[in-house]
C-alpha cells in the first residue's frame, strides 16, 4: 500500500513538473530574456559614452546593420552614437554605411573628414527629412571628434539611391572637358526633376515623364562613352553614374510596391558589398526593416540579400521602444511634429514582453533568449513605425528570428527635428 502511493505521488509530482515546465515557456519570455540580458546605464545615451555589452556580440561579423523601430527617435539616435563607440574600439570598425544617396554622403565625408561645408546644408541634400535634427549632427560630431584619436579614420558612405541630384551635379562638374553638351543635357533633366518633384519624392512617375528621363539620360551616357571622356577614369564619376542608374532603376514605373521595395533593398545589400573591402568590418545604420536578416513585412530586405551573401558574418541588430512619442510628418497637424505617440505595447507583442522586464534599457543576443525559451510559445507581432505616421503599427514576425540582437529602450522621445515649430 505505501508503495502504491509512494508511486502515485511520484507520477503526480512528474505531471505537474512537466507541466509547469511548459507553462513556464508559455508565459515567461521576458523571464528568459532577464537571464541572459545586459542592463545598461541609462545615463551613456545623454554622455555617448561607449555601452559595455560584454561578450554580448559575436566579434567575426563582417558588417553589422543596426536598425531603427522609426526613424524619428532621439534615443535611437543616441544609442548609435554610443554603439559607434563600442565597436570602433572592440571591433576595428572603419565604415559607416548610411539609408542615404552616395553622392551626397561624400559631401558629409568632407565635413567629418576636412570640415569642409556646412554640415545643416548637406543633410538637406539628402532629402531625408529624419537627418535633419539635432542628435544626427551630435552623431557627425562625434565622428570627426573620435577620428582625432584613430590611425584610419572612420567614414561614411551612403547606400541608398533616391535623389539625383549631387550625382549628376558631380558627372556635369567633372567632365566639362567633354564640352558644354554633357553640362547642358545635364542642367536641363536637372530642371526636369525640379519641376518633377513631387512625383520624386513618392516615386510615382508616370510612363510618358520617366520615358523622356530616360532618353536624356541614355544621351548623357552615350555621349560619355563615345567621346571616351576623360572624367570616366575618376572613381567618383563611376559611382555617380552607378548611383544614378540605380535611381533610374528604382523609380521604373513598371514596378509595383513590392517589386519597388525588393529592388530597393537588394540595391543597397549590392552597395554595402561594394564598399566592403578585405579585413574591413563596417556598420550600416538603416530602418529596423532594412537590416533585418529575414524578408520584412513588405519584400525581402536588405538583410536578406546581405545574409545570403555572408552568411554569419552579417549581423543585425533591433531598437525597440515599449512608449513614448516619435518625431514624423503628422497629417492632421500638417506639419512635422514630435508629438506623435508609440503605439502601446499590447499583450501578445514582443514590446509587451520586453516592458515586463522593468528596465529602462537593455541588450540580449537573441540565439542566448531562443535558447532558454526552447519551443515555448512566443508572441507573433512587434512594431514597425515607417517614415510617416501609420495606421497599422504592428506587423507580424519573431524578432528572435529576425535579429541577432536587440537593444529595448523603454520610455523614448521624438528627435530635435529642424522643422519642428
Amino acid at each position: 500500500m505505501i508503495a502504491i502511493r509512494f508511486s502515485v505521488t511520484f507520477l503526480l509530482l512528474i505531471v505537474l513538473s512537466v507541466t509547469q515546465h511548459v507553462h513556464g515557456q508559455d508565459k515567461s519570455l521576458s523571464e528568459h530574456i532577464k537571464r541572459v540580458a545586459i542592463v545598461l546605464d541609462s545615463s551613456t545615451l545623454s554622455s555617448y559614452a561607449p555601452f559595455d555589452l560584454g561578450f554580448g556580440i559575436n566579434p567575426e561579423f563582417k558588417v553589422m546593420g543596426i536598425g531603427e523601430q522609426s526613424h524619428g527617435t532621439s534615443e535611437f539616435f543616441k544609442t548609435r552614437i554610443s554603439l559607434i563607440n563600442s565597436l570602433v574600439k572592440s571591433s576595428g570598425v572603419t565604415k559607416i554605411g548610411l539609408e542615404a544617396p552616395f553622392a551626397e554622403v561624400e559631401n558629409l565625408n568632407a565635413y567629418v573628414l576636412e570640415g569642409k561645408g556646412d554640415l545643416p546644408q548637406i543633410l538637406k541634400s539628402f532629402r531625408l527629412f529624419n537627418y535633419e535634427c539635432k542628435e544626427f549632427v551630435d552623431l557627425a560630431e562625434n565622428v570627426k571628434h573620435l577620428n582625432k584619436s584613430l590611425k584610419s579614420p572612420l567614414t561614411f558612405f551612403g547606400i541608398d539611391m533616391q535623389t539625383p541630384f549631387q550625382a549628376l551635379q558631380n558627372i556635369a562638374e567633372s567632365c566639362n572637358a567633354n564640352g558644354n553638351a554633357t553640362s547642358d543635357s545635364i542642367s536641363k533633366i536637372t530642371e526636369y526633376y525640379k519641376l518633377l518633384d513631387n512625383e520624386m519624392y513618392n516615386h510615382m512617375f508616370n510612363k510618358q515623364d520617366f520615358a523622356e528621363l530616360s532618353t536624356l539620360s541614355n544621351q548623357i551616357f552615350n555621349t560619355l562613352t563615345k567621346d571616351k571622356a576623360a572624367c570616366l577614369q575618376k572613381d567618383i564619376i563611376l559611382k555617380s553614374i552607378a548611383s544614378y542608374k540605380q535611381f533610374l532603376m528604382l523609380n521604373n514605373p513598371e514596378n509595383d510596391f513590392q517589386a519597388q521595395s525588393t529592388l530597393r533593398d537588394s540595391l543597397m545589400a549590392e552597395n554595402v558589398l561594394n564598399a566592403l573591402k578585405p579585413g574591413q568590418k563596417m556598420i550600416v545604420l538603416a530602418h529596423n526593416g532594412h537590416v533585418q536578416r529575414t524578408p520584412n513585412t513588405y519584400s525581402k530586405s536588405m538583410g536578406y540579400f546581405l545574409s545570403q551573401k555572408l552568411g554569419t558574418q552579417y549581423q543585425c541588430m533591433a531598437m525597440t521602444t515599449s512608449t513614448g512619442y516619435y518625431t514624423a510628418f503628422t497629417p492632421a497637424a500638417g506639419k512635422v511634429t514630435d508629438k506623435n505617440p508609440i503605439p502601446d505595447a499590447k499583450v501578445g507583442t514582443f514590446e509587451h514582453e520586453f516592458s515586463k522586464i522593468r528596465k529602462s534599457v537593455f541588450f540580449f543576443n537573441t540565439s542566448m533568449v531562443k535558447k532558454q525559451h526552447g519551443s515555448g510559445t512566443l508572441p507573433d507581432k512587434y512594431k514597425l513605425l515607417p517614415f510617416g505616421v501609420t495606421n497599422q503599427p504592428f506587423v507580424s514576425g519573431n524578432l528572435l528570428d529576425d535579429f541577432n540582437y536587440v537593444l529595448h529602450i523603454e520610455k523614448t522621445f521624438g528627435n530635435q527635428s529642424f522643422y519642428l515649430k
